[in-house]
């Protein structure tokens, strides 16, 4: 198995929640999930590992308690970025992964599909108007809830923009303030792991 690029010092550290989510999730997705990319150092196993930590970090916060919520949002990261393939904007692309991991969770009994993690792969690339004008009629009473997590991902994916440079990340497109106060650790987070 591939050796995680976040350092065990920093997971040692999180929430027990949080911390055995991410070492499920990132387990998996280094074992059995195939990137359309596997070299890309923008965005395969590296990008979606931080990005899976974000999530849960921010998952935990506004929803804290809530297993499923990390599993949701986990399986969402680990998948995400699978179906790319190029390094630009890739409209799409996000469709393909959430595709994907449909079809994936059927041959691959052990991994329970959620339609939310597939809608919040499937919009990530999108704009959050066009992302989250489908959500009432999909999740009914759980809409308010989806829109929440709609947000979580967004903003956690939009995090690990600091390995983009300088100006990779604009913090007034945040969504949530739980996301603002990660700013500073997601900035430690991309300068100890890019390019590992």
């Amino acid at each position: 198995m591939k050796i995680k690029v976040v350092p065990q010092k920093l997971v040692r550290q999180l929430s027990a929640a949080v911390k055995d989510a991410y070492r499920q999730w990132a387990d998996y997705m280094y074992e059995h999930v195939p990137f359309n990319m596997p070299e890309s150092v923008i965005h395969s196993t590296a990008h979606s590992e931080r990005v899976l930590l974000f999530a849960l970090m921010l998952g935990d916060k506004l929803f804290p308690g809530d297993a499923a919520v990390l599993e949701v949002l986990g399986h969402a990261a680990i998948f995400h970025d699978t179906r790319r393939e190029d390094e630009g904007t890739d409209r799409g692309h996000g469709a393909r992964a959430a595709d994907f991991y449909e079809s994936f969770c059927r041959e691959h009994g052990e991994l329970t599909y959620h339609p939310e993690s597939a809608y919040l792969m499937r919009y990530h690339d999108c704009r959050d108007e066009h992302g989250k004008e489908a959500i009432p009629a999909l999740f009914e009473e759980q809409a308010e809830r989806v829109q929440l997590l709609y947000q979580i991902f967004k903003d956690a994916d939009g995090l690990d923009r600091f390995r983009l440079g300088p100006r990779g990340l604009n913090p007034e497109y945040l969504r949530t303030d739980a996301a603002v106060d990660l700013l500073g650790f997601a900035k430690l987070l991309v300068t100890m792991t890019h390019n590992k």
